[in-house]
């Protein structure tokens, strides 16, 4: 079959996504000829109790590496540590690890030079990549390692890092709501299904369904594609009844809109889910 250049066109898309990743996935999906429906799903908002953070901010001189695990960690880390004239000149700053290029690059224009980037953009690469930057897990232990980061988020680093003998302070540092989508986005769902549900991470897959409602959200999700950025989205809407069928080799929005574009370059207009 031949690739075409806009190999998006005559396709619906309903993008669930925080604010910060709709603006680019929107734009990138319509640039290959999609119609996109947005969904936010989630809204970030400061923690309630900011004591907790504030320490960690003006203690960070004593802490080995600073690990930030997206984009909102790096923005909200930031902006507390300015309100509160925390940060330290640059030469008392612990070294910078960015679980992604987007991350890396939201912490690098917030003058956090990342030194340490993983190859695999998951908590697993991100403990691989520490180890190894440190000789091997032996060489973690004692490290003082700060993980500024949601409120609910997974355990895996914070428990791997502190069974090879890390010193890990996980720090709440924002807290993700369920976001309220506009109402014609709600009424277009009725009307018609769209051709790929687009995910960006668990929460919205969960949050997604909990607003459609049980029933509706997993029948919406048994009966359209699904396009996840990585594996841990994917493992959530195979936990709600639907294996994805667009993966990216890397978890980033470029490689999210080139892979549902390679997709569908490649799938009949007739075809169906």
């Amino acid at each position: 079959m031949t690739v075409t250049r806009d190999p998006l066109r005559g396709r619906t898309l309903l993008v669930a996504a925080s604010a910060k990743l709709l603006g680019p996935l929107k734009a990138g999906f319509e640039a290959l000829g999609a119609e996109v429906l947005p969904f936010p799903t989630i809204e970030a908002h400061e923690v309630e109790d900011p004591g907790p953070l504030d320490a960690a901010i003006r203690a960070l001189p004593d802490y080995d590496w600073i690990v930030f695990t997206s984009a909102y960690s790096v923005s909200f880390f930031l902006r507390r540590a300015r309100e509160i004239s925390g940060l330290p000149p640059a030469g008392r700053r612990p070294l910078v690890c960015a679980i992604g290029p987007g991350t890396a690059a939201e912490a690098a224009a917030g003058g956090f030079r990342p030194d340490l980037v993983p190859e695999e953009f998951v908590a697993e690469g991100v403990f691989d990549a520490l180890a190894r930057r440190s000789g091997g897990e032996r060489g973690l232990r004692g490290r003082r390692i700060l993980i500024p980061r949601a409120e609910r988020a997974r355990a895996f680093l914070p428990e791997a890092l502190t069974r090879a003998g890390a010193r890990v302070d996980v720090v709440p540092c924002y807290r993700t709501l369920r976001a309220a989508p506009p109402p014609d986005a709600l009424a277009r769902l009725g009307e018609k299904t769209p051709d790929l549900l687009v995910f960006t991470s668990a929460s919205t897959v969960r949050n997604m369904i909990e607003i459609l409602g049980q029933d509706e959200g997993r029948k919406l999700l048994s009966q359209a594609r699904v396009a996840v950025i990585g594996p841990v989205t994917g493992k959530e809407a195979e936990a709600s009844g639907k294996r994805a069928d667009i993966i990216p080799g890397e978890s980033t929005v470029r490689s999210l809109i080139e892979a549902v574009g390679d997709y569908f370059a490649r799938v009949s207009p007739t075809s169906p889910p």
